[in-house]
């Protein structure tokens, strides 16, 4: 198989992506006034690149009602995620190898939402135009596209020490681990010998510390690819609206608040933008962005004032934190952290330790009595972003989820302290996993 330049010596480790769960992009668009799929009702899911997929088997685990597919072209990582999902007993995922120029559209269903996570910055131009025949082909109208990927330009320093490391990795012999550490090796050394660049760019030695605490075969797959490219989100959103597909959100959800991203002094600026692409271009700037997860729609369709008012209500929500753990937990951007800590967050959280309730429940809670909806709804999107609460799933899915949601985490308790470990645990009520503690 034509790899593309792709690195496939190593399988890329295991990891955990709690943005790729659905009911995140459903909240998102909410925020933004637009139509989304009914994550309650039946759906379909497809993973495009799905790597080990762990993210994609909790997910199956935690929406039997829905069917989910992945393909990715390493055998590795396609054998750990059926046999992830065969031990779990989950018969609504469809894991495939096969690289995106040998998927046929016909053998596949029509998608509600489609993810492109960990992909895009890493292959060639001709592999992102099969990924977008293929999406082009089986995204239905109103459905979703995720797709995640280095953004410019808090990547632009890094390009050329990047440069000089995979010239390094290239030149250096033995097995894919020496070769990595052979690049890490010239890195340091290039910061020994005082380079003038990395001087002038001291974030590089920042990265290169972080890199060092990472595995070889994360680096391999993360920085020594043929195709490495960061890209800007106009490329991006250009590359996808040839396929009839817009912008609509960010899956971090603090990067959709301007109070968060935006500093006050920079307020004016953002606002004379005048497209949602040039303010995303210009967020970017301001914030140094590295990594975008955008989530773009298939003909997006606006809520009307009253259609929002109705979503916003009946969204739900489930506590993943104690009104005491609040004290200790931040919301952090590239720019600020806050706290959500006053009576009403706290009031808020504590309407949901019981069972997950809509929004319109919600503020019926004695602890949180008088709160408006749309004051309500901002602060539980806030809490969801910091992780506080989460989209929950309707007692209808939670309960046809908790046997598949109790044998996948049983599979997973069973790997633990092996290196076979999986960083998550499915958890019926976000119809997914969330990140290991």
């Amino acid at each position: 198989m034509d790899t593309a330049g792709y690195r496939t010596e190593t399988p890329y480790p295991a990891r955990f992506q709690k943005e790729l769960n659905p009911r995140r992009f459903a909240l998102a668009l909410a925020a933004q006034g637009l139509a989304a799929p009914d994550m309650d009702a039946p759906f379909t899911y497809m993973d495009l690149g799905c790597g080990m997929g762990v993210p994609l088997v909790c997910l199956a685990a935690g929406n039997p009602h829905a069917r989910f597919y992945g393909v990715d072209f390493m055998a590795e990582h396609v054998a750990h995620a059926r046999g992830l999902a065969d031990a779990a007993a989950l018969n609504n995922l469809d894991v495939r190898a096969a690289s995106f120029a040998d998927l046929a559209p016909g053998d596949f269903p029509m998608f509600d939402v489609m993810v492109v996570h960990g992909v895009w910055s890493w292959v060639t131009p001709d592999v992102r135009a099969q990924l977008l025949a293929f999406i082009d082909a089986r995204l239905k109208p109103g459905g979703l596209l995720y797709v995640s990927y280095n953004a410019m330009p808090g990547w632009a320093a890094m390009i050329p020490l990047r440069e000089i490391m995979k010239q390094a990795f290239d030149r250096a012999g033995g097995d894919q681990a020496a070769r990595v550490a052979a690049a890490m090796a010239h890195a340091r050394a290039l910061e020994g010998a005082q380079t003038l660049y990395l001087r002038a760019h001291p974030t590089n030695a920042i990265r290169l510390k972080q890199m060092a605490t990472e595995s070889p075969a994360y680096l391999a797959h993360e920085y020594f690819n043929e195709a490495w490219r960061p890209c800007y989100v106009r490329e991006v959103a250009a590359d996808v609206a040839g396929v009839g597909l817009t912008f609509a959100a960010s899956a971090n959800l603090q990067d959709n608040v301007t109070d968060l991203t935006v500093r006050a002094e920079a307020r004016a600026l953002f606002e004379g933008a005048t497209t949602a692409l040039e303010r995303e271009t210009l967020k970017d700037m301001l914030l140094c962005k590295q990594f975008r997860r955008d989530i773009f729609v298939r003909g997006p369709s606006p809520l009307s004032d009253g259609e929002m008012a109705a979503v916003h209500a009946r969204v739900r929500f489930g506590a993943l934190m104690t009104p005491a753990q609040l004290a200790e937990a931040t919301l952090t951007t590239e720019i600020m952290t806050v706290k959500l800590n006053t009576e009403v967050h706290r009031g808020l959280v504590g309407a949901l330790i019981d069972a997950p309730r809509t929004l319109a429940e919600a503020i019926r809670h004695p602890a949180v009595s008088g709160l408006n909806a749309n004051a309500a709804f901002g602060t539980f999107y806030l809490l969801a972003a910091m992780g506080a609460v989460a989209p929950a799933a309707s007692d209808a899915v939670m309960a046809a989820a908790s046997e598949p949601v109790a044998r996948l985490n049983a599979e997973i308790a069973r790997r633990a302290g092996t290196p076979n470990a999986i960083p998550a645990r499915a958890v019926a009520m976000v119809g997914g996993g969330v990140a290991a503690n």
